[in-house]
């Protein structure tokens, strides 16, 4: 069966959708919201990435046993906690009280997107997992386009607390639809036995194009935290209100989400290489254009171009890890590659805000765009398997 447009991938794409619409609430206020507890840059980027320290911990031993037990616990699960946790934040008046939440948010996350993604690609017709996967994103995404605008009007209406409520409440509910309306059936393979590093995704790196994705996607991740912890402060700085900050935001989320399922149908036909390279290319020229500073409408008009960079590279890369991985080790792969982007948004953050601190806003930019072009280079660097429509496969067990 090919069709693309089946009840549990429509069921998953709208639980994605509604829990990031939740996330959205509250990533254009949330370094706004620490800065005015009295963090540093040092601590805002800490804070920030506080989130992923345990995402990135948690996210290749969720991923595994997913493989062995099935996904939808986890998506449920991870659903549900993702929303208790947000309830926390209404809690938390010190910096430290802040981290321990944002920590456990964390895992939350961490057992959730290894888990879902893989659902969706071993749902997916083998021909068009890049469309399917691109659409699903374009869909999730329309969470993040409207939710910092709708953020902004909690935040207006309530302070800081109501965007965190609206976060956990959203969460809940995607935790609902994924139990009443996903059925799976228990993986065929569960009895088969694997290696430590095979059942958790750390021998998918003997794949050289694997490593290169990985570094890929460290770049990408590093930026894109670099980003979100300190433009909303410079915009802050430049007299734009925070409810408008989520503006800057949902036009990268509106090209983003027009580019995901054209460009997903694209790699389907020429391979996951091209289209990594392009969107890699383009990012690192949205973000040189970044560390210049500038009007609201510029900074506007830059994170559009970015979004249509990261537009045209997302969709293909995470394709291109299902596409090296077997099903019975594809959980733990996207979970490690989820793990390196996710050490990527630990470092961003952290790194960025000392370089704030020293050197100016401007230039953690500058040392994003230089790393980026590692990525361009590692997406030159791809072998011509990820040009072909079916690459081969990582063979399980890998030690054979």
């Amino acid at each position: 069966m090919n069709r693309i447009f089946q009840k549990e991938l429509i069921l998953v794409a709208m639980a994605g959708t509604i829990a990031v619409m939740g996330l959205g609430f509250i990533i254009p206020l949330f370094p706004i919201y620490v800065s005015e507890k009295g963090a540093t840059n040092f601590e805002l980027g800490l804070i920030v990435s506080g989130f992923t320290i345990s995402q990135f911990l948690v996210q290749p031993f969720f991923g595994g046993i997913s493989d062995r037990f099935g996904r939808k616990f986890f998506m449920v699960g991870g659903m549900a906690c993702y929303g208790l946790v947000a309830f926390l934040y209404t809690f938390a008046h010190s910096l430290p009280q802040v981290f321990w939440v944002r920590l456990l948010h964390g895992v939350g996350a961490g057992m959730v997107w290894p888990a879902l993604t893989a659902y969706v690609i071993d749902q997916s017709p083998v021909e068009r997992r890049g469309e399917t996967v691109g659409l699903l994103s374009s869909v999730e995404m329309v969470g993040f386009a409207v939710g910092p605008f709708l953020g902004g009007m909690l935040y207006s209406l309530g302070g800081m607390n109501l965007p965190f409520i609206g976060c956990a409440v959203l969460a809940l509910l995607a935790a609902g639809v994924l139990w009443v309306g996903i059925r799976e059936k228990p993986p065929q393979y569960q009895g088969e036995t694997l290696t430590w590093g095979e059942r958790y995704g750390f021998a998918s790196l003997r794949l050289p194009d694997i490593r290169l994705l990985c570094l890929i996607g460290f770049a990408e991740a590093f930026v894109w935290g670099t980003i979100i912890t300190l433009l909303p402060v410079m915009a802050s700085r430049l007299g734009v209100l925070p409810e408008k900050i989520g503006w800057l935001f949902s036009s990268y989320f509106i090209v983003y989400i027009l580019l995901q399922k054209p460009v997903g149908k694209w790699s389907d036909r020429q391979g996951r290489k091209k289209p990594i390279l392009l969107g890699m290319s383009i990012y690192a020229l949205a973000v040189l254009l970044l560390s210049q500073g500038g009007t609201f409408l510029y900074t506007m008009g830059v994170l559009a171009i970015a979004g249509a960079g990261l537009g045209i590279y997302s969709p293909s890369v995470r394709v291109a890890i299902a596409d090296l991985s077997s099903k019975e080790v594809r959980g733990a792969s996207m979970g490690f590659f989820f793990t390196t982007r996710m050490i990527g948004f630990f470092l961003g953050p952290n790194i960025s805000g000392l370089m704030a601190d020293r050197l100016g806003q401007g230039f953690p930019f500058l040392v994003g765009a230089a790393l980026l072009g590692l990525g361009i280079w590692a997406s030159l660097a791809l072998s011509e398997n990820l040009s072909k429509k079916s690459p081969e496969p990582l063979p399980v067990p890998l030690r054979r």
